[in-house]
C-alpha cells in the first residue's frame, strides 16, 4: 500500500519526468524550425523569444540551453539554408560534365532555391539586415564561398575555350545570382511559367552571352 506521502512523491516524480521528456524533445533543430515559421509569418523584429517558447510549449529559460539569443537563431537558419543549398551546387561544380552543362544545372539549381517558399527560405531572402557583427561576417563569408562555385564553373569554361575570355567571372556570377534570386520576389508557383521553364530561359540567355 502507498500512503498519502508516497502518493505525493510518486506524483512529483511523474511531473519531473514529464518535464525531462519535454526538455529532451527540445532540440536546436526544433527551435530553428519553429522560429523560421514565426519569422516568416510575423517578421524577425516582431517575434520575441517568448513567442518562440510559447509555440514550442516550453519556458524561455529552456531556450537558453540551446541558443544565446534571437539573433543566434537567425544565424542558424541562414547556416541551415546555405548548407542545404551548397551541397548540390558542389556536386554540380565537381561533376564530370562540360562547363556549359554545369552552368545550366547550376542555374536550374539556383532557380529551385529562389522559388522555394519554405519558412526558412522566406527568412533567408528577407531578414539579412538583422544579422550584425560576427554573425553578419560569418554569413557573408559563407555566401562568398557559395558564389565561388559559379565563378569556378565560368573559369573552367574560359580555360576550356568554351566561354568568352573578355568577361569577369565574379561579375557574371553576380548577374546570374541576381537574376535567379530575384525570383524569390516575383515568382508565383501558380503563374504562367514553371520555375523549370524560367530556368531554361535564363540558362539560354546566359549561355548565348558567354559561349563563343
Amino acid at each position: 500500500m502507498v500512503n498519502e506521502r508516497g502518493k505525493v512523491q510518486i506524483l512529483r516524480k511523474k511531473e519531473s519526468g514529464s518535464g525531462d521528456e519535454k526538455r529532451k524533445r527540445l532540440t536546436q533543430k526544433s527551435i530553428v524550425d519553429t522560429a523560421a515559421e514565426l519569422f516568416a509569418r510575423d517578421g524577425f523584429g516582431a517575434t520575441s523569444l517568448d513567442d518562440i517558447a510559447v509555440m514550442l510549449g516550453v519556458t524561455k529559460g529552456a531556450l537558453y540551453y540551446h541558443v544565446k539569443n534571437k539573433e543566434e537563431i537567425l544565424r542558424l537558419i541562414y547556416l541551415t539554408v546555405l548548407t542545404a543549398s551548397e551541397e548540390p551546387l558542389h556536386h554540380i561544380a565537381e561533376a564530370d560534365l562540360s562547363p556549359l552543362e554545369k552552368l545550366r544545372r547550376a542555374v536550374e539549381h539556383q532557380t529551385t532555391v529562389a522559388t522555394d517558399r519554405s519558412p526558412a527560405m522566406i527568412v533567408f531572402y528577407r531578414e539579412h539586415p538583422h544579422l550584425t557583427g560576427p554573425f553578419a561576417k560569418e554569413i557573408t563569408l559563407r555566401k562568398k564561398a557559395y558564389e565561388r562555385y559559379f565563378e569556378q564553373i565560368i573559369e573552367e569554361g574560359q580555360l576550356a575555350g568554351a566561354f568568352q575570355l573578355n568577361v569577369d567571372p565574379k561579375i557574371v556570377t553576380f548577374g546570374i545570382l541576381g537574376m535567379c534570386n530575384w525570383m524569390s520576389q516575383w515568382f508565383r508557383p501558380d503563374g504562367q511559367f514553371t520555375h523549370q521553364l524560367v530556368s531554361t530561359m535564363f540558362a539560354n540567355m546566359i549561355a548565348n552571352g558567354l559561349c563563343l
